[in-house]
């Protein structure tokens, strides 16, 4: 399987080197260089619709955004296609980080309408900006492209063009299958559980977009070059939509899809031209035909009939991981990890949800947090690793203020939490999911990513095999290549963990993890914990099952209507009267009676 991509490239240079050789004549070469065009933006587009889950229909207008700056850039300044393209580039990336603003409030629908308005904003401003776009005359007499003051033949403009578009397919792939591209995936999944593992959403969500608004913003360059005449009305809605089809129907998220989707949609108008006044309804009547008949697009769909005949990928070797005492342990020596959350009160509208809370969490302890439904333990985790900010009070980790951080701050401070309700990227595998939870460790940057530099591929190599170790520490080694939704529940959670363990946490803050596991699931489960905390990670379990709170925690603090009624060691706890009533509601004399 993994030489199946460097067959594409090769197939895909001898395409582009043998089509100029083969074409019948100019226009069939005119007509190949629009498709690179196309397909540059839809190679762009496919970061944000592919990877990040984000739909823009904007993409028209970063189009003509692109294609005026290097009309501009040519005609009156006198600059070549490169500097031209460079100028473009920068300007639509630039309008590529407004449009990734409103993502930090609105998603979806909502925010397909935001990059609908940009569209409109652009025409608009093409239109009556005459001075400097020429109006609803638009823009002629763009020179030919030339390089450093050398024209460019039709041959050697086409080298450009299918260079180009080699080149950033390639770069993107590498972009997907790096860090980027596994986080952008976990970012469009659950971005609860991201920002749990110190990412950035909105990070992750605005290089997605100047990645498209680039390509499209170059593209846009290389259109006004070929066409030599640009206007308001070439740059319609409607391109914005094939744009996004193109991506949708190669196949979002593919390599090579979005390029095929482009070729699709630059040669279908050509062949649906003898329907004459029926184009329009033959053209829809065939996408939707498309649509359903190939819901993933076309790779997408070919590349699941081919799973379902090819033998399945090898599980990894458990041999081939690290070992956890070398992924997490920390030195008893240095145990540090201290919680002290001091007076914590936390208000939804005229409810306290916890009132004056403080606890202490010892280095290196296993400290349990008990209570009935509703006491709150819930919100003060949510709180203390900065999911809810608190009214009043402060909280810290080792003499680090917590209180007004971010989730994701709070976790690359050494806090990693797993959830009540589990929160796992289920379209990607068992071992990517743990993958993504070291990403923390990872220092490799962007330039790192798209060229697959040593360094690059040194760090990916190393998070691989620490991941593998981790799987093989909570027992789902074998499961490494699964989706991760499809793993039964008690298996889910113990993932949970693991890849909360994989960013080398020094706190670990478990939610309830034995709810709904069987009996035989929660001896297991207690065995893990007591493996984590002899690593040297404390553990602030949030627990209902009483057996397994008495037989692991250290030290228990038990809530009640957002109140500590107690905290000291389990068999304190057991016959404390407060919290005998706490869970029987009776006073503790008429507790022993009905027991």
């Amino acid at each position: 399987m993994r030489y199946l991509v460097p067959l594409g490239f090769l197939v895909f240079a001898l395409i582009l080197t043998a089509v100029p050789l083969m074409a019948a004549n100019e226009y069939a070469l005119r007509l190949f260089m629009l498709f690179l065009i196309y397909g540059l933006i839809a190679v762009g587009l496919n970061v944000l619709v592919g990877l990040t889950g984000l739909v823009s229909l904007g993409q028209a207008g970063l189009f003509a955004l692109g294609s005026y700056t290097g009309a501009v850039l040519a005609t009156r300044l006198g600059f070549d296609i490169v500097a031209s393209c460079i100028g473009a580039a920068i300007l639509s990336g630039a309008f590529g980080v407004l449009l990734a603003y409103p993502t930090v409030r609105v998603k979806g629908v909502y925010l397909a309408v935001v990059t609908i308005a940009f569209g409109i904003i652009v025409e608009n401003v093409a239109i009556e900006w005459q001075s400097l776009t020429g109006g609803t005359t638009g823009l002629s007499s763009i020179p030919r492209p030339n390089v450093f003051g050398i024209k460019l033949s039709g041959f050697a403009f086409y080298a450009v063009l299918a260079v180009t578009l080699f080149v950033f397919t390639l770069l993107i792939h590498n972009l997907k299958i790096s860090r980027y591209g596994r986080t952008m995936l976990a970012v469009s999944q659950s971005e609860t559980a991201s920002r749990a593992l110190g990412i950035n959403p909105t990070a992750m969500r605005t290089l997605a977009f100047v990645v498209a608004s680039v390509t499209a913003g170059i593209a846009g360059t290389f259109y006004a070059f070929l066409n030599s005449y640009i206007s308001p009305d070439i740059f319609t809605f409607s391109d914005s939509v094939r744009f996004l089809l193109m991506v949708i129907l190669g196949g979002a998220g593919s390599t090579f899809g979005p390029v095929i989707g482009a070729y699709i949609l630059t040669y279908l108008p050509e062949y649906l031209q003898q329907f004459q006044l029926w184009q329009n309804f033959a053209y829809g009547a065939l996408l939707l035909l498309v649509m359903f008949v190939l819901p993933r697009g076309v790779l997408g769909t070919l590349r699941l009939a081919f799973d379902r005949w090819r033998p399945a990928d090898p599980v990894p070797d458990v041999a081939e991981g690290l070992p956890v005492e070398t992924t997490l342990r920390h030195d008893k020596q240095t145990w540090t990890a201290e919680l002290v959350a001091n007076a914590l009160t936390v208000r939804f509208g005229g409810l306290s949800a916890l009132s004056n809370v403080s606890l202490r969490v010892k280095g290196g302890e296993i400290h349990a947090l008990i209570g009935p439904n509703g006491a709150g333990k819930s919100t003060f985790v949510n709180t203390i690793s900065g999911f809810y900010q608190p009214d009043e009070g402060r909280c810290e980790l080792d003499g680090v203020e917590l209180t007004g951080r971010r989730s994701l701050e709070i976790a690359r401070l050494g806090l990693a939490r797993t959830f009540q309700n589990t929160e796992l990227f289920g379209e990607l595998s068992v071992l990517e999911n743990v993958m993504v939870g070291y990403d923390q460790r990872l220092s490799y940057g962007l330039v790192h990513a798209l060229l697959r530099t040593p360094r690059m591929q040194r760090e990916e190599f190393e998070c691989r095999r620490a991941a593998i170790g981790l799987l093989g520490f909570v027992g789902l080694s074998q499961y490494a290549n699964e989706a991760a939704r499809f793993l039964p529940f008690g298996l889910q959670r113990r993932l949970e963990i693991a890849r909360a363990l994989a960013g080398k946490p020094r706190l670990l803050l478990l939610d309830e993890p034995a709810a709904g596991l069987t009996t035989q699931e929660i001896d297991d489960l207690e065995a893990i914990v007591r493996k984590i905390a002899g690593l040297g990670i404390s553990v602030l379990l949030i627990e209902h099952h009483v057996d397994l709170i008495m037989a692991l925690a250290d030290t228990v603090t038990v809530l009640d209507y957002g109140q500590v009624i107690a905290s000291d060691a389990p068999a304190a706890i057991q016959n404390d009267p407060r919290v005998i009533e706490a869970y029987f509601g009776t006073p503790p004399e008429r507790a022993e009676t009905a027991a």
